[in-house]
């Protein structure tokens, strides 16, 4: 059953995203990939960890093992895409399998773990990490996570510090190992205070690393550098959780640069955040075979998902924050283990045929969703469809048309991004923030120009026969 299972996910993990593996290099792919002269050469590999983020590239964030990576990805493919895609997929295969061991190892049963492990390769909201060459940071950061859980399990320490560090400088998000070894130590009845300790600080030199060599703000100057801003954050915590559930179980509008607008009313979520907690809290003390699981599943889902919940500011312009699906990538392992292991012990007459409809409905909207990822124009138009007033949503709409000889479609949208850019200019009060919204609308005003250009000659009179 074992060998069989491992075939399978294979199997299933290749077949949800064999329609991406020809698409083309599209917007980061193009900026970190083509536009990027820092991969082309496979010489000077310690400058990746020295030279500081600001010469930019993948390397902006200090991810020197990202950089690495694609460097090597370079020298074997250059300019193909197809090559960057089949190892995406075949690096989200792998923590699949990695997925599958652990739950094992974690007392679920070899089914349920099964059955949790292909969803996590399959669900449709995986395609922003896996069908996107530049989300390789994100399945990288997994993989290094979950080869030091494996370590941690083994009690082979340091073993699992390579792995935690592997996973930070592919992505820093990796930062979510300490909240989860937390929560797993927990749920096996096991407070090593003295271990987490020694993972937080593993954790902040790390952070300290990373900080020393990027030159910019530190982290508790971003977070607190407007307390109005952070205390409108924190209280939109709450809708950004019910958001990522909702796209969990239905995930029928994804969307590339999803975005939540802070300055909205959280009423309603507070007030459902606190039913749930009500019934969270009932269900542990009512269920107690349950309490294990709960511990477990809700306990990954948030200490995964606690580094992207916008404490520490990710502003995509204005009052909209930056909230995208592949930070789901790793949480909803979470949600997914607490409903497989209660549909299992619950749904015991049903189970086949809801398996069976989850996973099918799951293939075709990756497949569906994996198409948007073919070119740009059909990404951005889809992103404008759920995010109508995001100024550069607009902006990469209508460069996107220009470029592919559409003048006439950009010239309404390159409109619409100078109006949202030019109203945030006025109101921004930050000087940082005013300097940046102007110099967007100077962006926009250089490509429009040149696509007026470009329709000049199509508003010519026709000229009159002789």
């Amino acid at each position: 059953m074992e060998r069989a299972g491992y075939l399978a996910l294979i199997f299933f993990g290749l077949f949800a995203f064999i329609n991406a593996i020809h698409h083309p290099f599209i917007h980061d792919d193009v900026i970190f990939i083509l536009n990027n002269p820092h991969i082309t050469e496979l010489s000077h590999w310690a400058d990746a960890f020295r030279v500081p983020a600001a010469t930019g590239g993948l390397n902006t964030y200090y991810r020197p093992l990202l950089e690495i990576f694609c460097r090597l990805e370079y020298h074997f493919f250059g300019p193909n895409p197809a090559g960057y895609h089949l190892l995406n997929v075949m690096v989200h295969v792998v923590n699949g399998l990695l997925l599958f061991a652990l739950l094992k190892r974690l007392n679920l049963s070899e089914p349920v773990a099964w059955v949790i492990a292909l969803l996590f390769l399959i669900h449709p909201v995986q395609t922003e990490a896996v069908a996107c060459i530049s989300g390789i940071s994100n399945l990288l950061m997994a993989l290094g996570i979950f080869l030091a859980l494996h370590a941690y399990l083994n009690q082979w320490y340091t073993a699992s510090f390579i792995g935690f560090a592997f996973a930070f400088l592919c992505k820093e998000q990796a930062v979510l190992f300490v909240p989860l070894v937390m929560v797993i130590d927990y749920s096996r009845g096991s407070k090593n205070h003295g271990a987490w300790f020694l993972w937080a600080l593993a954790a902040c030199s790390l952070m300290w690393l990373r900080q020393s060599m990027s030159g910019g703000a530190s982290l508790l100057r971003d977070i607190m550098a407007s307390p109005g801003e952070l205390y409108l954050r924190l209280e939109a915590i709450p809708r950004d959780i019910g958001m990522y559930l909702q796209l969990i179980f239905f995930p029928y509008n994804l969307h590339y640069y999803r975005c939540t607008d802070i300055l909205q009313s959280n009423l309603v979520a507070w007030v459902v955040a606190l039913i749930s907690i009500l019934g969270i809290a009932y269900a542990y003390h009512r269920f107690a075979q349950h309490q294990a699981l709960l511990v477990l599943s809700l306990g990954w889902f948030i200490a995964a998902l606690l580094p992207v919940l916008n404490i520490a500011p990710l502003i995509n312009e204005y009052s909209f924050i930056f909230t995208p699906e592949h930070f789901l990538y790793l949480p909803i392992i979470g949600i997914l283990m607490v409903v497989v292991s209660l549909a299992d012990q619950y749904l015991k007459h049903f189970r086949k045929p809801i398996f069976g409809l989850v996973v099918g409905t799951c293939l075709l909207f990756t497949w569906y969703q994996n198409t948007f990822w073919g070119s740009e124009i059909a990404l951005f138009e889809r992103m404008l469809q759920y995010e109508p007033d995001f100024g550069r949503g607009h902006f990469l709409l209508a460069k996107a048309y220009y470029f592919n000889g559409q003048a006439r479609k950009a010239e309404p949208h390159f409109h619409k991004a100078f109006i949202i850019m030019s109203a945030y200019a006025r109101k921004a009060t930050n000087s940082t923030a005013k300097d940046f919204y102007v110099g967007y609308e100077d962006q926009i005003v250089s490509y429009w120009t040149q696509n007026k250009r470009a329709l000049e000659p199509l508003n010519l009179p026709h000229p009159q026969a002789k």
